[in-house]
């Protein structure tokens, strides 16, 4: 017995395969002998050897949560299928922080297993995102002596690769791998800081996506992007970081909007609108957002004088978004109705909820001050209203926080508008020290990205334009 055991140990150990040998045959479940380009093992078995993976991650202990999926991703590596249970078990929750994206929730999971493009754009970007997670830190500056790094741009180089393979084929499912990927390219860029090259991928998905410039009357009836022959979570997905990239300057699909373009467009009035999900209810909000990012950069841009001139045409359009806010609204309180009827509204559904209406409380206030210019004039009609945003904006942060820290690991990725622009347009907009600088407060106590949106460059910028309401304040203006 003794022999015996003592031959199929030393068998054993002599199958032992290589955890450095090449793609195939780690696949196969044999011992590489690691010959440069090509193993000979594969060669000579007539197997294609697929290669090396130049970088791997160093061995971690499976974090908390992690539940390896061995029928995912098969021919991966094991730091690949880590990676990606990663992003399955923690990012993806995290992207669904108030909202089950539909883009987020199932497509992208479900693409991977077919597309090596997205797949290793996951990997790419699960890699950087655990970094992000463990030290709390939002922006990771570029370090090619730290393994990570490095794993991670292999992986994003290999997906770079097997997309540019993809794109040379004639399947028309292809524009929905594409902008998946331009998706999760953006995700990328944005956890290292490059905000350029993010943009860039952004404006590369909205050309692909094939929305040109917005019209502007249209955004009472639809959604743009919607209607694109892709799947409307990744249209939607896409078309919100365009909203928040004209924020910037950035975006390649807003007109600059003037009095005349409002004078001649449809006078439809808007209609009630119902919602039968909270998706919808997103989904209608950013048609809201894009309206007003675009009304409210065309009040900003008149003088008193010309908002005179012109205010029968603005007072009119002003009326026209207040009633669509109004609706809004009411479509929000008959949803939450239906849902209390049925028993199903659930306490992320109350929260989802909760951060719209805050939403809705905040563009509301912008939408009704928007053609006043005087500050004190503002302060004293508006100041409560404003007040009572970042009540629940201060309310909403806490509970989230809370939610947080009963879980693992901390949350410092979402890939939609929350708390960072509502906040940053109050401290624009309001011209009251105190209502700023508590939405400063909710800013700071949260670092965060929203998107485009990082938290802690909104409130350096934001610090910036407080100290300009003290000054105003301190002339009496």
């Amino acid at each position: 017995m003794g022999k015996a055991s003592e031959v199929s140990s030393q068998r054993r150990l002599g199958t032992r395969k290589s955890k450095t040998g090449c793609r195939t045959c780690r696949l196969r479940h044999v011992k590489c002998d690691e010959t440069p380009i090509a193993c000979t093992r594969c060669t000579k078995a007539g197997f294609s050897c697929e290669g090396y993976d130049t970088e791997r991650l160093a061995h971690k202990r499976k974090p908390p949560g992690i539940t390896i999926l061995s029928v995912l991703l098969p021919g991966q590596t094991t730091d690949e299928r880590r990676s990606f249970n990663y992003f399955h078990s923690f990012t993806v929750p995290m992207m669904n922080g108030w909202f089950d994206h539909q883009v987020w929730n199932s497509l992208v999971l479900q693409m991977a297993q077919a597309e090596s493009a997205i797949a290793h754009a996951i990997v790419a970007v699960s890699a950087l995102q655990e970094v992000t997670e463990s030290t709390g830190v939002a922006i990771l500056p570029e370090d090619m002596a730290d393994r990570t790094h490095r794993f991670a741009l292999y992986q994003y180089s290999r997906s770079i690769e097997h997309l540019t393979t993809r794109m040379r084929s004639n399947d028309p499912n292809v524009r929905n791998t594409v902008l998946i990927c331009c998706i999760l390219y953006i995700v990328f860029e944005l956890i290292r800081g490059k905000y350029n090259a993010a943009i860039t991928h952004l404006q590369n998905g909205m050309r692909v996506l094939g929305a040109g410039i917005f019209d502007y009357h249209a955004l009472y009836q639809a959604h743009p992007g919607l209607q694109r022959k892709v799947e409307d979570s990744v249209a939607a997905a896409l078309v919100h970081l365009d909203l928040q990239s004209a924020h910037f300057g950035a975006s390649i699909a807003h007109a600059q909007l003037d009095p005349g373009m409002l004078e001649n467009g449809d006078n439809s009035w808007p209609e009630p609108v119902n919602f039968d999900s909270l998706q919808d209810a997103w989904v209608a909000r950013d048609r809201i957002f894009l309206q007003f990012c675009m009304f409210a950069t065309l009040c900003d841009s008149l003088s008193e004088a010309n908002i005179a001139i012109n205010f029968a045409i603005l007072s009119k359009e002003q009326e026209k978004q207040q009633i669509q806010l109004l609706n809004f609204a009411q479509g929000l309180d008959r949803l939450e109705e239906t849902r209390l009827r049925r028993g199903t509204l659930t306490e992320k559904d109350r929260g989802s909820l909760e951060l719209l209406r805050m939403h809705h409380m905040g563009v509301s206030v912008i939408t009704d001050s928007c053609l006043i210019k005087s500050p004190a004039v503002i302060r004293g009609l508006y100041s409560q209203r404003f007040r009572a945003t970042v009540d629940l904006a201060e309310r909403i942060t806490a509970r989230f926080l809370q939610k947080g820290r009963e879980t693992a690991p901390r949350l410092t990725l979402l890939m939609e508008t929350a708390l960072i622009g509502p906040m940053c347009l109050i401290i624009d907009k309001c011209h009251d020290i105190s209502i700023a600088q508590r939405a400063l407060h909710v800013m700071e106590s949260w670092p965060h990205r929203e998107g485009l949106w990082d938290s802690t460059l909104a409130s350096s910028v934001a610090g910036g334009r407080i100290l300009k309401i003290r000054e105003d304040s301190e002339l009496g203006l």
